[in-house]
Order: structure tokens, then C-alpha cells, then sequence
């Protein structure tokens, strides 16, 4: 009992400060690969299910003991920190200096104006109907192949619209807010295609995990009231 109220103590202490208190309840974890590696990789993601604004990834080097935690919240902070790995799973609170946070301009806002969301017949997926919306660039092919553009294809999970589309990329975030047609649900497979429509790289959904997390960033530097 004692212990419950010490750690009840340490997280009043947290947010009882002047400071902006994201919240995490699920992990998301995927596997990537592309053309131009045999090797696959892994991602871990820190997600609050009921909102597109904000979300935690990690990276690591291979054999390190530390992970980078990257964080974006789309309305305008960024930060980039450095924890032990062991630290990372058992923590609770995730606390950042102003030292560690940029603020996040979103300098291709813009470039929403060049997409557009197409919506695909179902994806069948081993005896499992998925939603399948393609990111496609309205620029002429000419433009697209000086530029090597690319689409993103999104295999959405139907059962899953308790959450909130994961739009960890600024186009897609962008996209959505310009043009809020995505469904809700988790993102099964997200993979890229050349104007050839040969697949170049791909991310899939290995596990989605409960946690209940947090990141706190000072008030000082709450560069989201800045851009407002």
C-alpha cells in the first residue's frame, strides 16, 4: 500500500506542473521491407486510439542497448530523446526538456492540394475483407515520373474502428484533414507503388498492444500555441 501511494505521489508531482500531457493506450508494432533489402525491420509505436494528432515511434540501432524516441504532434512540436531500452518498456511517464523540442511547421501542408484519396474494391486477405484506399498524386504523369512519385495503398482493418486512422505521415495527415474520408480502423498493411505498380516498399501489422503511457513536454515550450 505504501508503494501504490508513493507512485500515486510521483504522478501527481508529473502533471501537476505547468505542461502538456499526451497520452498513449495502445502499441502498435510493424514490420517493413523494401525492394532494395532482403533485410526486414521492426517499429514500435505509442498511439492514443481516439486521436490523429499525436503519436511516439522508437528507433534503435542494431545490438544498441538505447532506442531514439521520436515524437510528432501534428499541430506543431517535435522532439527527438534517448532512453535505455529496458527503461523504455518499463516506464510510465516519458518526461521532456524544452531542449529536446522543436517546433514542427508542417512546411509541406501544401502538398495535400497534390493527392487525392481513391477508394479500391475490398482487399481479401486470407478468407478476411479489408478497406483498400490508395494516396494517388493528381500531378501528370510526366510531373510523377520526373519526380519519382509514388502511391501509398492502405489495407484497413474493418474490425477495428475503435481507432482512429494512424496517419504517422504529414501527407497523410494533411490529406485527412483536407479530405476526412478515410474510415476508421487500425492500418493492416501500408505498402508503395511506382508508376509501373510494382510494390517498392511495405509495412504490416504484427501486434497491438494495451499500454497506458504518457510524455510530458513543458508549457514553455508549447510551440502548438505559437502556430495557432
Amino acid at each position: 500500500m505504501k508503494n501504490f501511494f508513493s507512485m500515486l505521489l510521483v504522478l501527481l508531482c508529473y502533471f501537476s506542473q505547468a505542461q502538456i500531457n499526451y497520452h498513449f493506450d495502445y502499441a502498435l508494432l510493424y514490420e517493413f521491407s523494401s525492394i532494395n533489402s532482403k533485410t526486414k525491420t521492426s517499429n514500435l509505436y505509442l498511439i492514443n486510439s481516439k486521436s490523429v494528432n499525436y503519436y511516439l515511434g522508437e528507433s534503435r540501432d542494431k545490438d544498441s542497448i538505447n532506442m531514439r524516441l521520436i515524437f510528432l504532434d501534428h499541430n506543431g512540436i517535435s522532439s527527438v530523446s534517448k532512453i535505455a531500452i529496458q527503461d523504455f518498456y518499463k516506464a510510465e511517464v516519458f518526461v521532456n526538456e524544452c531542449n529536446s523540442v522543436v517546433k514542427h511547421s508542417n512546411k509541406y501542408k501544401n502538398k495535400a492540394n497534390e493527392y487525392t484519396f481513391v477508394k479500391h474494391n475490398d482487399t481479401l486477405i486470407n478468407g478476411v475483407f479489408y478497406f483498400h484506399y490508395e494516396i494517388n498524386s493528381i500531378k501528370s504523369i510526366k510531373y510523377q515520373k520526373r519526380n519519382k512519385i509514388q502511391s501509398a495503398h492502405l489495407i484497413i482493418d474493418k474490425n477495428s474502428q475503435e481507432f482512429q486512422p494512424f496517419l504517422y505521415n504529414p501527407l497523410f495527415y494533411n490529406l485527412f484533414n483536407k479530405t476526412p474520408t478515410l474510415p476508421k480502423g487500425l492500418f493492416k498493411i501500408i505498402y508503395y507503388t511506382n508508376l509501373k505498380g510494382e510494390i517498392t516498399f511495405m509495412q504490416e501489422l504484427l501486434n497491438v498492444i494495451k499500454v497506458d503511457k504518457y510524455l510530458t513536454i513543458p508549457e514553455e515550450c508549447d510551440y502548438t500555441k505559437s502556430l495557432k
